[in-house]
């Protein structure tokens, strides 16, 4: 026992002067920066409250508005909540703009050349088993603070990406009794630049999203071997970040060049640059799962627009909204996965719900009927830098039938 309390205590001083270090050096990197973020509580913190229960057919509120903004920086992981949002032809600015891929062998032809066979790197979600854990790591956006007189910073931002310390080895208990009393933080990160410098050395390599293969830039020089451990893979795992000269254009459902000027881009989003949600639609599947699911939050939808005001699914056949002064086109549905099964807050994935109770009764798109569809994919009517604010009014310029066009 006293062998044991020998090793221990070197150990633990190891230990917390790693932890100050540490601490001492993110607060250098962090001076001349301003976090980019929402300036007091939550605006989804009453997101559970009877007021927004509006069912189909009932009388809406006479006041609309925008209730939430949302950035996803990382595809599949934790949000950013944002009083004002700038939004361009790609959508929310720093929204999707990154992703995790894991190297992966495809599956072939078995007359398929070496060439189809090699590995490639796979744009990762919630949606693959295992990677729910994605749920759990939190992108912070860090910009230059121009109100600060001598910042001096004339780089980008960066961005930190924190993740739950997943402890291992001898030491693990030490460690875990290190975060218990507060010596060590339960979070650790590692961080990116937002924007790549022009003398970048990140490698240009096809990542796989959808049918899409874009060469855009890997930054995995920056993720830390126990972060592929929390996730749990055992394939290469690596971060994208999306090539600002190489968007994907949007085409399908969206407007085309000769209606807007323009032809929208979308990063390492799905498909549209924008995705709005409405509220009391998400109350009105909430009260058909609250046997499952008794706390079921908006978030798990991903969207980066929560609209109040209207009644359940009222948003079905909107085709073009202004959001207080800026227009935006309704390409299509929302065409709804199983991703929103995973919790985003335990990152725990409920075996069928929403996915089967939305089935049931959200299959309302003939261009891809079975599937449920709950929510709009948005493209910006001007494609220069705009904001939108939390509390904007909504209005409704146009109605009409969608026809969803698959990938």
């Amino acid at each position: 026992m006293d062998h044991v309390a020998t090793l221990a205590l070197p150990v633990l001083l190891a230990i917390t002067v790693i932890c100050v270090q540490e601490a001492w050096r993110m607060r250098n990197v962090l001076r001349g920066y301003k976090r980019l973020t929402l300036q007091g509580a939550s605006n989804m913190t009453d997101e559970y409250h009877e007021r927004y229960t509006r069912p189909p057919g009932t009388p809406s509120d006479s006041q609309w508005k925008v209730k939430a903004l949302f950035v996803h920086p990382i595809k599949s992981c934790a949000p950013v909540e944002l009083d004002g949002a700038d939004v361009d032809s790609a959508g929310f600015t720093w929204d999707r703009k990154f992703a995790f891929a894991e190297l992966v062998k495809p599956q072939t032809r078995l007359d398929a050349s070496e060439e189809e066979k090699k590995p490639r790197w796979t744009f990762r979600t919630q949606r693959q088993p295992g990677f729910e854990k994605l749920v759990r790591v939190r992108p912070e956006i860090w910009l230059p603070d121009t109100a600060a007189a001598k910042s001096g910073h004339s780089d980008g931002g960066f961005m930190v990406v924190k993740y739950p310390r997943s402890p291992s080895g001898p030491f693990a208990g030490l460690i875990k009794l290190l975060v218990w009393v507060g010596i060590m933080s339960q979070e650790k990160s590692f961080q990116v630049p937002l924007v790549p410098p022009n003398n970048h050395k990140y490698p240009s390599e096809q990542v796989t999203i959808w049918r899409d293969s874009p060469k855009w830039l890997n930054y995995g020089v920056h993720v830390p071997n126990d972060f592929r451990a929390y996730i749990g893979v055992t394939n290469p795992l690596t971060l994208f970040r999306v090539d600002p000269k190489s968007y994907r254009e949007v085409h399908r459902c969206a407007p085309r060049k000769e209606e807007l000027g323009y032809q929208s881009v979308v990063g390492f989003a799905d498909a549209y640059p924008v995705h709005l949600l409405n509220i009391a639609s998400v109350r009105d599947v909430a009260e058909r799962v609250k046997k499952d699911i008794p706390r079921f939050s908006a978030r798990r939808f991903r969207a980066n627009i929560v609209v109040s005001g209207p009644s359940a699914y009222d948003e079905d056949d909107w085709k073009k909204i202004k959001i207080g002064n800026h227009v935006f086109f309704c390409a299509c549905h929302t065409v709804r996965c199983r991703l929103p099964n995973v919790d985003p807050d335990t990152a725990e994935r409920h075996a069928v719900e929403p996915d089967r109770t939305l089935k049931s009764f959200r299959c309302i798109d003939d261009g891809d009927p079975r599937n449920a569809c709950l929510g709009l994919q948005l493209v910006p009517a001007e494609s220069d830098v705009f904001q939108i604010q939390a509390g904007d009014e909504i209005q409704v310029m146009e109605r009409g039938e969608h026809h969803y066009i698959k990938q």
